[in-house]
């Protein structure tokens, strides 16, 4: 006779069946039982139950808070009846007869259970643990059209909806209640916030950023900013019917991703740097090994062949901080195909130049300018903090053969983000300045009635000089394919 074991939490009713396999199982806490039930009521090995011919024995191991069978505690050993229940912590067990009827149970108790597996994963909520902190503003971190959550002191609370910063009536109910909030946010996250570390820069589960500052650096009271992590990664297709991009620019795009040209994409705080990195990222084609880097990982690659690997701060006593250039030294020795770096902030650009110029086409990143040409600088200045001393000529000598395109990406005055430039990279002057073509530039139209910028982005005329490469590997067959309206 073939048995199996039911068991029911007392407070949740959720039921599953375990078959027996032999005539001897244990029960306890731990996985290394037949039974395990996860409770701290219950012991690492709580009891044993022996299935004899003519009787089933269910005993005690000495157990932290006992065994009760219908109701009442055994002294050590029992023997259950046909029908008997037993009682270890919260679970409810019975030792049954396998048939057709268990058999029925087992798959009606397991299509639940899968039922509130993807109940419970599709109503997952990031912010449920900082939400009791942040009861003021739990409408915000609910809400789908809002991206950031602005916090300028207990009373002034500002939410960006729709690229427009709007202030709100909200508010926390004194300046203590808020940095007591925040404190006790970050020891949630393993951070303690005091006068000697007044910072929190932390990442949810979900790529949610949250970052605060209190006093004393923060003057007049404590400051919090909440990046909420968009939970629908936008394509190619939502820029074009943003008007942010053209199709023809799109089908330009395409052909230097597929071309292995390195792109460096451009813009000011607030512009969509990333998000337009993750949307050209997407252009890559899936068969090729793609390595990320990033300080706070927010890139959403949909390629299956992607490695995604994220900066470690140091501790406390200053060790084990792992920085981006660390690990792109790392990337160089694992064959990457495409090098993806989220943003470009320091000397790491210097390793990301040199793997561009040795073979490492395809490269991506963003950085912080207000133009193309300003990109470029930028670069120069980030190059300078690797700490290897090169003639300035030497340093502008290696960004104009390593960069290729700049996608410059602007954040107008109605809230919306456009693509502004996409620039190609040409060589120096002669006076040593970057030489540079425009080959799309957004072409303002004006503005709605509703105060909407209105424009679109304009091929210029410019014919890239990689154009006759592309034309004699077949990638594309003219000019006017490649830039037809």
């Amino acid at each position: 006779m073939a048995y199996v074991v039911e068991v029911t939490h007392s407070d949740t009713g959720e039921k599953k069946f375990i078959p027996i396999k032999a005539r001897m199982l244990f029960i306890g806490r731990t996985t290394a039982n037949d039974v395990a039930l996860n409770d701290a009521t219950v012991s690492s090995r709580h009891a044993r139950v022996r299935i004899n011919e003519d009787k089933i024995e269910l005993e005690d191991l000495k157990s932290a808070n006992g065994v009760y069978v219908n109701g009442e505690k055994i002294t050590r050993t029992a023997i259950l009846k046909k029908g008997d229940a037993f009682k270890i912590g919260p679970y409810i067990l019975k030792i049954l007869e396998q048939n057709a009827e268990t058999i029925e149970a087992e798959k009606i108790a397991e299509a639940r259970r899968q039922e509130k597996s993807e109940e419970a994963e599709y109503r997952y909520d990031p912010f449920a643990f900082v939400k009791p902190f942040l009861e003021p503003i739990n409408e915000f971190l609910e809400a789908d059209g809002i991206s950031e959550i602005m916090i300028n002191g207990h009373d002034k609370i500002y939410v960006e909806k729709g690229g427009k910063i709007v202030k709100t009536d909200k508010q926390f109910s004194s300046e203590k209640a808020l940095l007591a909030a925040i404190k006790n946010i970050g020891r949630t996250l393993g951070k303690e916030l005091n006068e000697q570390s007044p910072r929190l820069d932390a990442r949810l589960d979900d790529g949610s950023r949250v970052a605060a500052v209190i006093p004393p650096c923060a003057m007049t009271g404590t400051y919090v900013s909440i990046r909420k992590f968009s939970k629908k990664a936008l394509g190619i297709q939502d820029l074009i019917n943003f008007g942010a991009i053209t199709e023809q620019a799109v089908r330009f795009m395409k052909l230097v991703v597929v071309m292995k040209k390195n792109i460096l994409v451009s813009g000011g705080t607030g512009s969509g740097k990333t998000t337009l990195l993750n949307i050209i990222s997407t252009l890559i084609p899936h068969d090729e090994r793609i390595l990320v880097i990033e300080d706070t990982a927010e890139l959403q690659l949909q390629q299956e062949h992607c490695l995604r690997m994220e900066a470690k701060p140091a501790d406390k006593k200053g060790r084990g901080e792992v920085t981006i250039r660390d690990l792109l030294h790392s990337t160089l020795r694992m064959r990457p195909d495409r090098i993806i770096i989220g943003e470009i902030r320091g000397g790491e650009a210097f390793d990301l130049l040199q793997a561009m110029n040795t073979g490492h086409g395809g490269s991506m990143s963003t950085i912080h300018a207000n133009s193309p040409v300003d990109a470029l600088s930028r670069l120069e200045n980030t190059t300078l903090q690797s700490g290897i001393e090169l003639p300035l000529k030497a340093i502008r000598d290696q960004i104009s053969s390593a960069i290729n395109i700049v996608v410059q990406t602007s954040r107008f005055e109605d809230g919306s983000r456009k693509i502004s430039h996409i620039n190609e990279v040409l060589g120096l002057k002669e006076d040593m300045s970057y030489q540079v073509q425009t080959i799309y530039k957004f072409e303002r139209a004006g503005k709605s009635k509703d105060g909407k910028v209105l424009g679109h982005l304009t091929y210029t005329g410019n014919i890239p000089t990689f154009l006759d490469e592309a034309i004699k590997a077949d990638f594309v067959k003219s000019a006017e394919e490649l830039f037809k309206e």
